[in-house]
C-alpha cells in the first residue's frame, strides 16, 4: 500500500507579504468606517474577525497547509476557497437573521402607526364640537 507524499511548500515571502498587507488594509478599512459610523460595531466585528483570519494566515507559514491537510484537502488554495466559502455562508446567515428581525420590527412599527393615526382622528373628531360651542367673541359696538 502505498501513501501520498505532500510536500509543505509554503508561499513565497511575496505573497506572504501581499497577503498580511491586505489584510491589514481590510482592517484599516474597517476600523476607518466604523470611526465615520458608516459600519455599526457588531457587524465591522465579523469583518475584523475575517481580518485577522487572513492575518494569521498570512504570518504564520504553513498553517493554511497543515490545516487543509487536517481536515483531507490537499491542495492550499482549496481549503483557502472552502474556509472564504464558510465566512459568505456566516454573513449570509447573520444577514438574513437580521433582515427578518428588522422586517417584523417594521410590521410592528406600521401597526403602532396606524393605530395612532385612527386614535388622533378620533380625538380630532370629538374635539371639534367643542370648538364650535366655545362663545364667539363679542362684536364691539362703535359709538
Amino acid at each position: 500500500m502505498t501513501t501520498l507524499a505532500v510536500k509543505h511548500l509554503s508561499p513565497p515571502v511575496s505573497q506572504r507579504v501581499e497577503v498580511v498587507l491586505l489584510a491589514l488594509i481590510v482592517c484599516g478599512l474597517i476600523f476607518e468606517l466604523v470611526r465615520r459610523r458608516r459600519l455599526m460595531e457588531r457587524y465591522a466585528l465579523l469583518w475584523l474577525a475575517a481580518g485577522a483570519i487572513v492575518l494569521v494566515l498570512g504570518l504564520w507559514q504553513g498553517l493554511l497547509t497543515t490545516l487543509a491537510h487536517a481536515v483531507g484537502i490537499y491542495y492550499a488554495p482549496s481549503a483557502l476557497f472552502a474556509i472564504a466559502f464558510l465566512f459568505v455562508l456566516v454573513m449570509l446567515v447573520h444577514f438574513s437573521i437580521t433582515i427578518s428581525r428588522l422586517s417584523d420590527q417594521n410590521k410592528i412599527l406600521a401597526q403602532r402607526l396606524a393605530l395612532l393615526r385612527e386614535r388622533v382622528e378620533e380625538n380630532g373628531d370629538a374635539e371639534r364640537p367643542r370648538a364650535r360651542r366655545e362663545p364667539e367673541p363679542v362684536a364691539r359696538s362703535s359709538a
